[in-house]
């Protein structure tokens, strides 16, 4: 049974199929039909004008857009029908390459058998070594909720902490309670006495041994694993 909050949330994953439809019929299409028609009646303009050179990514995009209104009857079916499934495991994001900077390359979801294209708004939400829920809704398989499942809790609180974490040097986790309070890397460089470039750096680095992308990430990490609790360490 859908909850409130997840037939909102697949409104709007209908409402962006909307918009690819109305960019598929109103730009792209029109496009490639004047292009296929220029090019019938002159081929020497198919290699030899503007709109004959962007022919072929134009039909990419086409191919990529036309799915958009089968995925929105599919939305539709989902919610009339209040149709949901759940599935649960680790998550592994992977990254496929897309059509230039029309569709560029985007992150799919693999979880507990399953795939799911994964939009940046839920990428932020995930960290590695977790357990996860995810909720969709079956035809159009989009992406309902993501809850951690959550594991037996250490005596601090806190869950155990992952042992890859060990690596982690002190000024890492000193970078790591810094990120989690949204300091700016300026600020950062001034607290830990580096350059802002030299912090971007131990930045990556943290982010590669984290298994994370961005820094919006780190504030859930250090919650989650009681790296807020540490008693900051001096440069």
């Amino acid at each position: 049974m859908l909850s409130e909050d997840e037939r909102r949330e697949l409104r709007a994953w209908r409402s962006r199929q909307v918009f690819f439809m109305f960019a598929l019929f109103v730009f792209v299409l029109p496009f490639l039909g004047m292009s296929i028609y220029g090019a019938v009646r002159d081929p020497s303009t198919l290699f030899n004008s503007p709109s004959g050179l962007v022919l072929l990514p134009f039909l990419g995009v086409a191919i990529f857009l036309s799915r958009s209104p089968l995925r929105w009857r599919q939305a539709r079916r989902d919610e009339d029908n209040r149709l949901v499934k759940s599935v649960r495991g680790h998550a592994d994001v992977r990254s496929r390459l897309g059509i230039g900077l029309i569709a560029p390359t985007h992150d799919v979801l693999h979880i507990g058998g399953e795939a799911f294209p994964l939009a940046q708004y839920w990428r932020d939400q995930l960290m590695p070594g977790l357990v996860y829920e995810v909720r969709f809704a079956p035809l159009s398989r989009a992406i309902l909720s993501i809850s951690a499942v959550e594991s037996r809790a250490a005596p601090s609180g806190h869950e155990p902490l992952p042992s890859h974490f060990a690596e982690l040097s002190e000024r890492e986790h000193a970078l790591i309670r810094l990120l989690a309070r949204g300091l700016t890397d300026k600020d950062i460089a001034r607290k830990l006495n580096l350059s802002p470039t030299t912090v971007r750096t131990y930045n990556s680095d943290l982010y590669l041994k984290l298994g994370i992308q961005r820094r919006g990430q780190v504030r859930a990490i250090a919650e989650r694993f009681g790296l807020l609790d540490e008693p900051a360490e001096k440069a």
